[in-house]
């Protein structure tokens, strides 16, 4: 699976150190940073990476292992508790490079996947001469800016559907998704691209957070409608009132037999309005919506979305 995000750690991801007296607050933060990363486990196409320099980048006085010394107060055993205790978080991470070559990186990205960020801890904190938008805290707010910088930078369908592809690999596409683009009645996909994108980005999301069991879609739909707004713009996220929505999908990779399967795809996000805040004349197919289905199999753990349609009002 190809890279859609690359996430960098520094010293100046735990810059909260700045302002730490004691030895608890070290814990603190490497509890803290832990947790984020663990996190960011859940994906196999968002990747962090630590450098080789991590505790050694900075002016004499200013590294990583010289606040730790400071924090210590030259207690060279308490020194390497603490230094022990960040290495063991950040270990898995660690690759060959260095501190300014990353920030180069991030600095000189082309617009394309994947997106490389600088990680913080809390968004209180910035890595000098590097933009805002460029910082991520969490695993969250990386797709969040992934799926921004998909709907803002696309150039047509096809490049707004492949990087979607890339991004969101939660979601099953339909071969046929991107046609169903062209039946928008009002207007085009660029009219709608931002929250097309934001709702693809909230079901990806909210596999995590839906349930596992094959009775309870309802209940799912409803944590789906509340994620959208978590993450940005409520959508209405329900069944289709008639005109049931099948579509035939390969079977997942594990799933036995293999061959096709005819899913029933009738749940759906509600996008009423275009991008700009401009209500969708009401008429028959003329709001735009994100179809798809949760299929439950033995072979997975968790139900699988299967996205067939982004388009007119079926």
């Amino acid at each position: 699976m190809s890279d859609a995000a690359k996430v960098y750690l520094s010293l100046y991801s735990v810059d909260s150190l700045n302002s730490a007296n004691i030895y608890e607050d070290i814990e603190g933060v490497a509890e803290c940073l832990r947790e984020y990363l663990t996190v960011y486990e859940r994906s196999n196409n968002v990747h962090v990476e630590c450098p080789t320099d991590f505790f050694d980048f900075g002016e004499v006085g200013s590294s990583l292992n010289d606040r730790l010394l400071d924090i210590a107060n030259d207690n060279w055993d308490l020194y390497q508790l603490a230094y022990s205790e960040l290495n063991k978080v950040v270990l898995n991470f660690v690759k060959n490079n260095d501190t300014q070559r990353l920030i180069s990186l991030i600095n000189h990205q082309q617009l394309n996947l994947p997106r490389h960020y600088s990680f913080v801890i809390s968004d209180s904190y910035q890595w000098p001469n590097v933009a805002a938008d460029l910082h991520t805290d969490s695993w969250t707010d990386t797709l969040t800016k992934n799926s921004k910088f998909i709907s803002d930078h696309n150039s047509n369908i096809g490049e707004f559907i492949s990087w979607s592809k890339m991004n969101y690999e939660y979601l099953d596409f339909h071969p046929n998704l991107i046609n169903t683009l062209s039946t928008i009645k009002v207007g085009t996909y660029l009219d709608y691209k931002e929250q097309l994108s934001h709702g693809l980005n909230a079901l990806n999301q909210a596999y995590h957070l839906i349930s596992t069991d094959a009775n309870q879609n309802q209940a799912d739909l409803n944590i789906i409608a509340e994620y959208t707004h978590r993450l940005g713009k409520r959508l209405g996220c329900s069944r289709q009132g008639s005109n049931k929505v099948s579509t035939i999908f390969k079977k997942p990779l594990l799933v036995t037999p293999s061959g096709n399967e005819t899913i029933n795809c009738e749940y759906h996000l509600k996008i009423d309005n275009k991008d700009n805040g401009q209500p969708i004349p009401h008429g028959k197919g003329n709001p735009v919506r994100i179809y798809f289905g949760l299929k439950t199999y033995d072979e997975y753990e968790r139900k699988q979305f299967k996205l067939a349609h982004m388009g007119k009002h079926l």
